[in-house]
């Protein structure tokens, strides 16, 4: 392999040592049954032939040197896997296999360099998971079958490429198996030449793509047929036949090919867009891309309107950002191959934006690609890093744009709930792609004591990325040969707004500031911060995006800013897609400004807007709210909950908080953060903490004010007011109904509880409805007492006392009404006791008028005596009556209430 750095702004490239061949092999030697991983690679000296069976084990690489050529009399498998493929390719080759030929890399391999394979007329071969390199010497191709009979060669799933003449000949039998497999840059993909009359050839799957003269030709069309349909041609016009398909852009076919249908006829090659850095965001399982920002909805909306199915022939992946694009790219590899299996189309388009370029080229470039990507656009990608990305790497800090404000809220709540001290400890322990947005080139610039002087020499003496430097390889970037490469780059005219490096001296903070704190960096007012700039995109500097050392197709330069590329590129990424560029443009989503909101636990939060729409937890069913448009929320199922409102309408904003687990102290952080336009890199922010204590199960309220730029929080300190209509401050006759009747008022927060209970003599009498039947309630006082609280935490208590009093009259009232309830059994016991309670009345009638009488003292003293001794006695009678006649009469409930009551009457 070779290995590129970029040092001090210069490639340079060290070549590995020459790796001899284990096994050589030449005319007239024996030939090993099997050719294994641990002797690769093998080199074919000159001819041979092998006459017994041959068996290549996966991760072989077989190289031949010049017009060298292997035939198989008996059989050959060389079956591969996705990565350990096998190799056939160039002595000179070395990008696989290593320097065999000791060259140090100064004779690249050249198309036709070796001769060819040949399978016999009576062999069998299976090819699978193989590649064939610079072959075709001769005009009969890189691999002849001269097989006589059907089936005896597959080959599935391999590449041919840089071949001379054809990739696969083939002579006699021509039905063979040739499925899925890729033919790119050699002179003809496949030859039927002089076969058996009348027999036909059908192949599937296979992709053809930028072969000089032919895909596949027939070179005796009147006699032999070759099924080519549902193959990709390059270009879903289809393969170009003069009068077939004069149309057709695809490779050329001869006669004698049947083509229609093909892979792509009447839809759209599939095509991926693989957002940045921060722009994929995960809820309930399923990742989502740029929820947030919406950076890409105007781009995956042009791509619909212009007939783009989505998870058809347009697809997205968003990512877990955090991990390595090393990781990642692996995933990207799945999620293509499910693409293939889904829509049949053996390669993908990929709009790639920010870090998302690197991503994809890590998987082009690695060795677990497929062969699989036709075009590939890079959008703002920082193909040699972002010094942006330095103060990061170093601190845990952030600049003060709308898009990094955002990121410091998010980063600090992931650090605390992930039990980090720093977000610098989080970003060192836990953001792998961090450091993997690092410069791989000189920026930083130290202090002389009077001036700055460019820190020469990447990587001494600054953060490394290593996973740059892989990248940049030399051997790693020619792979991206294998497919259109267009490079999308922000290149606003005028001022030079891009981070480009640092005046930084010596730090002594602890573990931050490694390499170097930029003079005067947290001191904003007071000049540049020790930041230098240049002509970017303000995020991408132009010399990383251009990256010059990194080849590509094409290049285009629009006057944008890093996150607005994507809309602004839409109309020319769709014309290098489809070869049509559209008339109109979506700009739907435009984001100003952003209300984002984070919960610390132990609360899951539902906001309403001015207008009352809803987002967050559904505290009633256990789902969520999403009616506020555009907006995001991470879900309550997450360690992180939060939430985002783009361009939020001004007014007041409801936040309830209910207590989670076991409750406890919570805080909710809300800010406001609007784009400055007078100063891009300075947004407005503005900010408020909620913070309060939370009961399982229970809500709080919290209300915000946005205005503009500005959020303002006032929080209700006021409990709420207790009106009480009944029971009033008096005396109930216990024949009486009582009602509970009272109102809760808060206007600032509102009602979040409010609770009743009824005691005497401090023991709650467990009331429950709000009309109570005084007939079946003790007499004596009574105290109601009203806790209530409101949804910002106030609570207030307020008490009504009343007393619960008979007379002969309620006496005879519950007489009856006991009667009318079965409580009295026996009618004949209802008019005793009534007719007891009549005499009784007119006792009591006749010693009210004694007391009032003018009599004097003495006999009036004798007369109440006299009385009052009867009245006793008349109730004594009627007690025992009571007593008497129950249960049988008198169900025991309603006899004491009336035993109880004629006490009062005695005693009162």
């Amino acid at each position: 392999m070779i290995i590129a750095l970029a040092l001090a702004g210069t490639l340079f490239f060290a070549f590995p040592r020459n790796i001899f061949a284990k096994v050589e092999l030449g005319s007239g030697d024996p030939i090993p049954p099997v050719w294994s991983k641990s002797d690769s690679p093998y080199v074919i000296k000159n001819t041979i032939q092998a006459a017994s069976p041959v068996t290549i084990e996966p991760g072989v690489v077989v190289k031949f040197k010049y017009a060298a050529s292997a035939t198989f009399l008996d059989s050959i498998t060389a079956i591969g896997t996705e990565k350990e493929r096998i190799v056939f390719t160039a002595w000179t080759d070395d990008e696989n296999g290593g320097d065999t030929d000791g060259d140090l890399g100064s004779h690249p391999p050249q198309k036709g360099y070796w001769y060819r394979i040949l399978i016999g007329s009576s062999a069998k071969a299976q090819f699978e998971n193989t590649s064939f390199l610079y072959g075709g010497e001769h005009p009969w191709g890189t691999l002849s079958f001269d097989s006589a009979s059907k089936n005896s060669v597959s080959v599935r799933n391999s590449a041919f490429k840089h071949n001379q003449y054809a990739g696969i000949y083939i002579n006699y039998n021509p039905d063979q198996i040739i499925e899925n497999n890729t033919f790119l840059d050699n002179g003809e993909g496949i030859v039927l030449n002089d076969c058996y009359h009348g027999l036909s050839a059908t192949i599937s799957g296979n992709s053809f793509e930028k072969n000089a003269n032919f895909g596949v030709r027939v070179a005796y069309p009147s006699y032999n047929t070759l099924d080519a349909r549902n193959n990709w041609w390059g270009d879903r016009s289809g393969p170009y036949q003069s009068t077939k398909n004069p149309s057709g852009k695809g490779d050329k076919i001869s006669n004698g090919v049947l083509f229609d249908p093909w892979i792509g006829k009447g839809g759209f090659v599939p095509v991926v867009v693989v957002p940045g850095v921060m722009a994929s965001w995960e809820k309930d399982g399923e990742w989502q891309i740029d929820p947030i920002f919406h950076t890409y909805d105007n781009l995956l909306e042009e791509f619909k309107n212009e007939g783009y199915i989505p998870e058809k022939e347009l697809f997205t992946f968003p990512y877990e950002w955090r991990d390595s694009n090393v990781s990642n790219a692996v995933k990207l590899k799945d999620k293509i191959q499910e693409i293939k299996n889904q829509t049949g189309f053996p390669k993908v388009d990929i709009v790639a934006h920010s870090m998302g370029g690197l991503l994809a080229r890590q998987y082009i470039e690695s060795d677990d690609y497929q062969d699989d990507v036709r075009q590939l656009i890079t959008v703002a990608t920082p193909h040699l890093g972002a010094p942006k990305v330095y103060v990061k790497w170093e601190a845990g800090a952030f600049f003060s744009d709308i898009f990094e404000t955002v990121g410091k809220y998010i980063f600090e709540q992931e650090a605390k709930e992930n039990g980090y001290g720093s977000v610098f400890h989080y970003i060192r322990d836990r953001i792998a792609s961090v450091k993997e947005l690092l410069p791989v080139y000189d920026y930083l610039w130290d202090d002389n004591g009077t001036d700055y002087d460019l820190r020469v020499g990447y990587p001494e003496n600054y953060p490394r990325n290593e996973f740059l430097e892989n990248l940049n390889s030399a051997e790693k970037v020619k792979k991206l040969e294998n497919v259109e490469f267009t490079k999308i780059i922000g290149k606003p005219e005028g001022a030079k707004t891009t981070i480009s490096g640092y005046n930084v001296v010596d730090a002594d903070i602890r573990e931050l500031w490694e390499h170097g704190y930029p003079h005067g960096f947290e001191i904003s007012k007071l000049g540049d911060q020790g930041i230098n700039k240049d002509y970017g995109d303000e995020t991408v500097p132009l010399y990383s995006a251009e990256s010059s050392n990194i080849p590509n197709n094409k290049t285009l330069y629009f006057e944008s800013e890093h996150n607005i590329i994507p809309t602004d590129a839409q109309r020319d990424i769709l014309q290098i897609l489809t070869g049509k560029k559209p008339e109109n443009e979506v700009k739907n989503w435009v984001i100003d400004d952003i209300l984002i909101g984070l919960v610390f636990s132990p609360v899951d939060i539902q906001i309403v807007s001015p207008s009352g729409k809803r987002l967050g937890k559904n505290f009633e069913t256990g789902g969520e709210y999403g009616e506020i448009e555009g907006a995001y929320y991470s879900g309550f199922k997450n360690d992180t909950e939060f939430f985002t409102i783009p361009n939020p309408e001004d007014g007041e904003y409801k936040i309830f908080a209910q207590g989670t687990g076991e409750g406890g102290s919570y805080k909710i952080e809300v800010a406001e953060i609007s784009e400055n336009p007078a100063d891009p890199d300075n947004a407005k922010e503005s900010s408020v903490v909620i913070e309060d204590e939370a009961q399982a199960g229970k809500t709080r309220e919290a209300k915000v004010e946005v205005t503009e730029d500005q959020i303002r929080y006032n929080p209700d300190k006021t409990p709420p007011t207790i009106t009480v209509s009944s029971p009033e401050k008096k005396d109930y006759t216990n024949d009486e109904i009582l009602a509970i009747d009272y109102e809760v008022q808060d206007p600032e927060s509102g009602v979040a509880s409010n609770v009743w209970q009824v005691e005497k003599d401090g023991q709650n009498v467990g009331w429950q409805k709000n009309a109570v039947d005084l007939s079946f309630e003790h007499l004596g006082n009574y105290v109601l007492r009203i806790n209530a609280a409101d949804n910002a935490g106030n609570s207030i208590e307020k008490e009504a006392n009343f007393q619960v009093v008979t007379s002969l009259e309620a006496i005879r009232n519950n007489l009856n009404h006991y009667f009318s309830l079965g409580l009295i059994k026996k009618k004949v016991a209802h008019k005793y006791f009534d007719a007891k309670f009549r005499n009784l009345e007119k006792l009591l009638s006749l010693l009210k008028k004694a007391e009032n009488s003018n009599l004097k003292p003495k006999p009036k003293q004798e007369v109440v005596a006299s009385l009052e001794k009867k009245i006793s006695k008349s109730i004594s009678v009627i007690i025992r009556q009571i007593n008497r006649k129950t249960p049988q009469w008198i169900d025991p409930k309603a006899a004491n209430f009336l035993i109880e009551d004629l006490n009062y009457i005695r005693n009162n």
